[in-house]
């Protein structure tokens, strides 16, 4: 019997380190390991077969720079997908179609129609209703076309596997049928499995010459779906306690309105630093006392921020600013390993900032159930299992 065979379709890929491209790197040499035939079609130059992944290259450039410039990128690279699908798919096949660019599960469920292949949508974020929020009411009007393009393109999938119930319950009113629908969160890297060095983390807290005192950190992108407004108002209420830092490493749209921010209110409390490289990451995670994950509420259904697995594996305490009553909400209640505020609740973000610090074993008491919550639910190993068990049904020879 031939191995199941299933193909993978993303903007990016390994070597990248985007966000997309280390998730589905590690989703696609883990299901190679446990015996599926994988294929990544993604941008870039030069196929090649890497640690039992073919990967296929369209030749378009993985990077761009401006709209207009990205906009070109991508309907090169959706038009090469179509291109690639049509010489690889084989009955049978499971296609996986992640999110980047925008509206590329529709075109692969497109391509895919008449083929006999499987789709699945694989939705990291809801497009193009993120660009409604983000560009107002006029946008809504041009984008109604596409929405429902994509509305058919997802409930005609065979899976679409969503990273919350938020988000699958917005999937669930576009249309699609729940015996379709499936809530898989994504992962933190599988380097976090095992907690950092110890020496690592004090050279971390020492390059940072944080000492004793208590710093809270923002790690990631600074994406436009993301609240910081809180965060700024916060450190500003903060800035006479000096055991109490904050520190934002990423990069991202919001970052250079966030430094400016930073210098003209004069928030010296405030420590702003690149990413640091994967193999640096549970380090830098675990040199924090507590950790900052934001989104704007009007995103709330529409992005799920994966960064809160990373949060949870370090075993530090989480301060989530956006929808009180949303999945990340819940999940701190329900596994009491941090603290939720509406956004603009400065005065409640501060208080509790000052309660951790003055209160160091209840910091430690969240963080250890930070930990207990990322070892019961956001492994690789967890959801290379679950994935497994929810494409093999899917596949006919597995």
């Amino acid at each position: 019997m031939p191995e199941p065979r299933i193909i993978f379709v993303n903007r990016v890929y390994w070597p990248s380190v985007e966000a997309t491209a280390q998730l589905l790197t590690d989703l696609a040499e883990g299901l190679a390991a446990r015996g599926w035939d994988v294929h990544v079609i993604t941008a870039g130059q030069a196929s090649t077969v890497h640690r039992n992944v073919t990967i296929h290259r369209t030749g378009t450039p993985e990077q761009h720079t401006g709209l207009v410039s990205r906009a070109l990128s991508y309907r090169r690279f959706l038009r090469s997908v179509r291109e690639q699908l049509g010489r690889l798919l084989h009955p049978g096949d499971v296609v996986v179609a992640m999110t980047d660019p925008p509206m590329l599960g529709t075109i692969v469920a497109e391509a895919a129609a008449g083929r006999g292949g499987h789709v699945v949508q694989w939705i990291q974020d809801i497009y193009p209703e993120i660009a409604a929020v983000h560009f107002g009411a006029v946008a809504r009007f041009f984008l109604s076309g596409l929405r429902r393009r994509r509305d058919r393109a997802w409930s005609n999938s065979t899976r679409c596997v969503t990273l919350g119930a938020d988000m699958a319950q917005a999937v669930a009113e576009m249309g699609v049928p729940a015996a379709r629908l499936a809530v898989q969160p994504n992962w933190a890297p599988h380097e976090l499995d095992e907690p950092a060095p110890a020496a690592a983390v004090a050279a971390c807290r020492q390059g940072w010459n944080a000492g004793n005192r208590f710093v809270v950190v923002y790690s990631g992108n600074l994406g436009r779906v993301h609240e910081f407004a809180t965060l700024l108002a916060a450190a500003e209420r903060l800035k006479a306690e000096a055991g109490i830092v904050f520190r934002v490493v990423g990069r991202g749209p919001q970052w250079a309105q966030v430094a400016a921010a930073v210098r003209n209110r004069g928030l010296t409390n405030i420590e702003l630093q690149p990413a640091v490289p994967r193999a640096e990451l549970g380090a830098l995670l675990a040199a924090a006392d507590a950790h900052l994950v934001t989104l704007q509420p009007a995103y709330g259904r529409l992005v799920y921020p994966s960064k809160l697995a990373g949060v949870l594996a370090s075993g530090r305490p989480a301060l989530f600013v956006g929808p009180v009553e949303g999945d990340i909400a819940r999940l701190l209640r329900t596994a009491d390993c941090g603290a939720s505020f509406a956004p603009g609740d400065a005065a409640t973000l501060a208080a509790t900032i000052q309660r951790w610090a003055a209160d160091r074993a209840l910091a430690g008491r969240l963080g250890a159930n930070a930990r207990r919550a990322y070892a019961g639910q956001f492994t690789l190993a967890t959801a290379l299992a679950g994935w497994d068990a929810l494409l093999r049904p899917v596949a006919p020879h597995a």
